[in-house]
């Protein structure tokens, strides 16, 4: 058996050394004279000075695009690359990783990245050398994947498509010791994710690409995102054609019409099913708490960590209007606990419940009229004319509606008396406040008539939740509410 011949010491910068030890290292090592002592191939965990040329981009890099590189140049072209990547011999990589050897996009170079591509990419735009350890342990021991998503976790910047990415290509490893995949539990493990997230990640991935790429640009959360894979079809599967129409429906309504991921899917279940049927929720019930709309023109909801639940967001002003101050801040909150679903049953009598009902439409009246997109022309007009159309309604319903704009802070919240208050928003020329006061008007309306006791529902009365149900306020109807909307259901048939 040949024993393997010790290798020579490197000098390191500004170390002395004789010419006895040099010789000694070269006699050592088997080197003949005119053989250079640095010929010899570097060891696994030395530190190299490499030409970027040299260097391939790992295909296993999960990262869609390198982002924030004007800086990351900028900088590498005045100070150099001062994080040292990883790089593995090309050969062994191409070796170990079978599978990916035809996707290397410069197999003809002598090594391959581990993490470190953005700053590849900026000492290829710079012309500076590019410092890197060589790990082809990493290669050998199939751990780049997890080297990967390690730095995945301590790095900021990656979309959640991308983490996504990351873990999915762990999933996918092959176990170092036997032949077959990681386990769930070994990739929840290795990854340093909770389980839970774990899951979520892995369901963005069977969103419909466009959806995908929504989540990747930072216009549809995370959160908004997994919501929305938990549509399914009629055969309660969630990545069939019609599933995913439905998911991809359910992100146009909230990028069009600037709804919450509960609303859209509200909406959904209101079209698919043309009605809601009793004892059954108007929408699957949401696993992940959702913000409500910020102010930017996105549609997609502010991106949060993990397991935390947002806070909702204060409507921002527009229109002219006086922005929501402390009062819509507490209708917002008190939203937040009840999350507009009616509470535990307080009796069996048919009139609390629906007191009941009736105390948590009004909340979300007033959440709704809090937004500063509240509401589409046309709904505004159907009970701006209904009201007209029964003069009797309108002063109980401008008393009501007076009292959610003053605690809304919207208008001229100094005048106490409704009269007062809609003379000087009419003479006010705000057409913006105008029709918001027009609309508080003909919801005050339907909302009075639908908590009337003692009669029984008609056709308004259902349209009334069912615009609640799909509009911002993302409400969610009772049991006693599901049951009068079945009543009168049944008595059309």
């Amino acid at each position: 058996m040949t024993t393997p011949l010790p290798r020579p010491k490197r000098k390191k910068k500004g170390e002395g050394g004789g010419s006895g030890t040099l010789r000694a290292d070269r006699e050592k090592a088997g080197l003949t004279g005119s053989q250079d002592i640095h010929a010899l191939p570097p060891e696994d965990g030395e530190l190299l000075e490499l030409d970027p040329e040299t260097i391939s981009p790992n295909p296993m890099n999960m990262r869609l695009e390198l982002r924030d590189m004007d800086t990351m140049i900028a900088d590498v072209g005045e100070r150099g690359v001062h994080t040292p990547g990883i790089v593995m011999h090309t050969k062994v990589f191409m070796e170990c990783y079978p599978q990916w050897s035809s996707r290397v996009k410069h197999p003809e170079r002598t090594f391959i990245l581990g993490p470190g591509h953005r700053r590849h990419a900026a000492a290829l735009a710079t012309g500076r050398v590019m410092p890197a350890v060589l790990r082809d342990g990493l290669a050998r021991d199939r751990r780049v994947e997890e080297e990967l998503v390690s730095e995945n976790n301590s790095r900021s910047g990656l979309s959640p498509i991308e983490q996504a990415l990351a873990i999915d290509l762990l999933r996918q490893r092959v176990h170092e010791d036997e032949d077959r995949t990681l386990s769930f539990d070994e990739v929840v493990e290795r990854a340093g994710y909770t389980a839970g997230t774990v899951s979520k990640y892995l369901a963005l991935l069977k969103l419909p690409e466009e959806v995908q790429q929504a989540i990747h640009s930072g216009d549809l959360s995370m959160r908004a995102g997994y919501s929305l894979s938990l549509l399914k079809d009629a055969h309660g599967k969630k990545e069939s054609e019609e599933a995913h129409a439905l998911q991809l429906r359910g992100w146009e309504l909230m990028r069009d019409e600037k709804l919450s991921v509960e609303a859209a899917k509200n909406r959904l279940a209101l079209k698919g099913q043309q009605q809601f049927h009793a004892g059954k929720s108007p929408a699957a019930p949401v696993a992940v708490p959702e913000p409500r709309e910020e102010s930017g023109p996105q549609a997609g909801e502010a991106q949060a960590p993990s397991g935390e639940t947002p806070k909702p967001v204060t409507p921002p002003s527009g229109g002219g209007e006086t922005a929501a101050a402390p009062a819509a801040v507490a209708v917002i909150e008190a939203a937040e606990g009840s999350a507009l679903e009616a509470p535990a049953t307080p009796a069996a009598d048919p009139e609390v419940l629906r007191k009941a009902a009736a105390d948590q439409r009004d909340l979300a009246c007033r959440l709704l009229l809090a937004e500063d997109r509240y509401a589409k022309a046309a709904e505004s007009n159907v009970r701006l004319v209904t009201v007209v159309l029964n003069p009797n309604e309108w002063k109980q319903a401008a008393v009501k509606a007076h009292g959610w704009l003053v605690e809304l802070k919207k208008g001229p919240s100094s005048k106490k008396r409704p009269n007062d208050y809609f003379a000087v928003v009419a003479a006010s020329e705000d057409s913006g406040l105008m029709h918001r006061a027009a609309f508080a008007v003909g919801l005050a309306a339907d909302e009075l008539r639908a908590a009337q006791p003692d009669r029984a529902w008609d056709a308004r009365d259902v349209a009334h939740v069912q615009f609640l149900a799909t509009s911002r306020a993302s409400y969610q109807l009772s049991e006693w509410e599901q049951q009068q909307v079945e009543l009168l259901s049944r008595g059309k048939q």
